[in-house]
């Protein structure tokens, strides 16, 4: 599943696409599963919470419509993404880079509809690896992926990605001059990572990238993005594989980002701080 060409990339210019990893079967069960999140979101019209589960919805500046932008750790709830985060083929493009020990501490679905002017500007994912004492060597023990739910073109918001840019700068996470680099939207180097349906991306935490805006009148733009870390190396996340062992979602989630996940266990809107309403109250 991962060559020695896109280990080599990987390494040396921070990033690498494996094609045509998903089938278009799969990839449609990943798109209806994608949608009935997001039409939950549309109906929820605020960003909401459950623990490690979060939908992201802004308002568009035009029509006051919600606008869901993202969702974070849909597989606690739903099967079909479990699978596919779990799936073997991952793992098989993780070993050579991580090993076979694995933990996930990212688990998210990004949309962009036609004509959606939201974006991710321009940074480092290590700005979002935090606190950095959870993460011991980060650079060679981390790697994010995502797998093209429709054509990643740069018309309906691909991902730019500067290649190289991984090398930049020390490796030092708590450097935050290094996280958001606007600066580099006029490097020679930046391109657009052009992707089918089905094809998977790979990079570092300290490669920068960012995405576009869709422009298309009829052209979604979904991605369905997971991070990995070698475990040894990760204070925090879920466990994937043990020794190559699959290692199933039950019982508490473990801690992550939400450091109160543990304390505020029902669902809530993110919005209202100290006076979390139940979605059911």
């Amino acid at each position: 599943m991962i060559t020695k060409e896109n280990i080599e990339q990987y390494w040396e210019e921070g990033y690498t696409v494996l094609r045509g990893v998903f089938g278009e079967r799969e990839i449609e069960q990943l798109r209806q599963s994608m949608d009935r999140w997001r039409w939950l979101g549309e109906m929820l019209r605020r960003t909401w919470r459950w623990q490690n589960t979060v939908i992201w919805v802004n308002e568009d500046a035009d029509t006051a419509e919600p606008i869901v932008r993202g969702m974070q750790w849909p597989s606690y709830h739903d099967a079909v993404m479990d699978r596919f985060r779990t799936d073997p083929r991952f793992l098989a493009m993780l070993k050579p880079l991580i090993g076979d020990n694995v933990k996930q501490i990212i688990n998210q679905l990004h949309w962009k509809k036609p004509g959606s002017r939201i974006t991710w500007p321009l940074h480092r994912d290590v700005r979002s690896r935090q606190p950095s004492s959870a993460f011991i060597d980060l650079y060679p023990s981390w790697v994010q992926t995502g797998v093209a739910i429709d054509p990643h073109r740069p018309d309906n918001g691909a991902m730019k990605v500067v290649p190289g840019s991984h090398k930049d700068a020390e490796h030092d996470p708590d450097d935050k001059t290094i996280w958001n680099v606007p600066q580099y939207a006029n490097d020679p180097r930046i391109r657009d990572m052009v992707m089918d349906p089905g094809d998977v991306a790979l990079w570092s935490a300290y490669t920068v990238h960012g995405g576009g805006f869709n422009t298309t009148e009829s052209l979604d733009r979904r991605l369905y993005i997971n991070g990995f870390v070698k475990a040894d190396n990760c204070l925090r996340g879920e466990w994937v594989w043990k020794n190559g062992v699959t290692q199933h979602l039950h019982g508490e989630p473990a801690l992550i980002q939400f450091g109160q996940v543990h304390e505020i266990t029902e669902p809530h809107y993110a919005s209202e701080v100290g006076h979390r309403t139940a979605i059911t109250d």
